[in-house]
């Protein structure tokens, strides 16, 4: 079995919150002989309800993608001050743009890093 898992601690540093992401990854063959890219929003969809987290890459960017307890976050790799929410994986898609395109028309050109 793959294990992609995520650990979010928020915790307060002089007064602010500052959030510790740490990244654990064991990749199996299964795992590595997944491709890349995305041929359909579909297969977004079954990813993200599958493994609750995504890290993609587009335009020179990594992105983190997780969806957990009917919420899914997105920000930049390493800045928790771009993260954004939306209800489901479907409001996401339709609402989140990169370079002015939504992630529904971009989904098969982002690169797929860990799932």
């Amino acid at each position: 079995m793959d294990i992609v898992r995520n650990s979010y601690d928020i915790i307060k540093k002089n007064g602010q919150e500052a959030v510790t992401v740490v990244v654990i990854k064991l990749k199996t063959g299964a795992q590595q002989a997944l491709p890349d890219k995305y041929r359909t929003i579909e297969d977004f969809y079954e990813d993200i309800n599958t493994y609750e987290e995504i890290i993609f890459a587009y335009n020179g960017q990594k992105y983190v993608v997780t969806y957990y307890d009917h919420i899914l976050s997105v920000m930049q790799y390493n800045a928790a001050a771009t993260e954004q929410h939306y209800p489901s994986p479907q409001a996401f898609a339709e609402n989140f743009t990169l370079d002015g395109t939504s992630f529904q028309d971009l989904v098969t050109k982002i690169s797929v890093l860990v799932r």
